[in-house]
């Protein structure tokens, strides 16, 4: 590959991240302006990062989805080759956007919780979710190749590992009365970002993010 292609690929990658921060963060305000401000406690910050990792979640769920219904389009904002690749991946990608949406509703259901939805409401619904998570993972795990698997075993044993050694270290420090607790919600949603952080890292070591 040439330096102008690798130049124009990285530029490229670099558009669509922006492009991709531009509607997470236009997301994130409408859902607090519209959403959150008369119906969720958003002094909490355990609450606020439930809210923004289960938008993230949603957001990439539906960006996925809105190109695999429109191949040609999804080409232009996804990380693939060509609408034929969007084609051939088809039915991984539709799974994996599914699992995304799941994993969202399941955090903006704790996040509601007590406020816009009863609590036994978002018990429900948060249950739910993770059972379609738990179901639709199963079948989509089935259909990895053999990188997907390596990166997914990848990027699991570096998010144990992170969470072992941070999240062990603060339960540890906090137990003995040298640092603060905090709330579960605060610890459950913090998981999901943590493994996208992980795995946007296990890609790039990959050289998988310029396509």
């Amino acid at each position: 590959m040439s330096v102008t292609a690798e130049k124009d690929k990285m530029r490229v990658m670099l558009w669509r991240m922006l492009a991709g921060a531009v509607v997470g963060a236009a997301g994130t305000g409408l859902f607090l302006a519209f959403v959150g401000e008369p119906h969720m406690d958003l002094k909490d910050p355990g609450v606020m990062i439930a809210i923004v990792s289960g938008l993230t979640y949603v957001l990439i769920g539906l960006i996925v989805a809105l190109g695999l219904a429109s191949p040609k389009a999804g080409a232009k904002f996804l990380n693939v080759e060509d609408a034929e690749e969007i084609r051939e991946e088809g039915p991984k990608l539709w799974l994996s956007a599914l699992c995304c949406l799941l994993i969202g509703g399941f955090l903006l259901a704790l996040a509601m919780a007590g406020g816009l939805i009863g609590t036994q409401l978002a018990l429900i619904v948060a249950g739910a979710c993770l059972a379609g998570v738990l179901f639709v993972g199963t079948i989509s795990a089935r259909k990895y190749d053999e990188l997907t698997r390596q990166i997914s075993l990848e990027a699991s044993a570096w998010s144990f590992y992170v969470i072992l050694l941070g999240g062990g270290l603060w339960a540890a420090l906090a137990h003995l009365g040298y640092g603060p607790w905090i709330s579960p919600i605060a610890f459950v949603a913090a998981l999901p970002l943590l493994l996208l952080v992980v795995c946007f890292v296990v890609i790039a070591r990959k050289g998988m993010l310029i396509r």
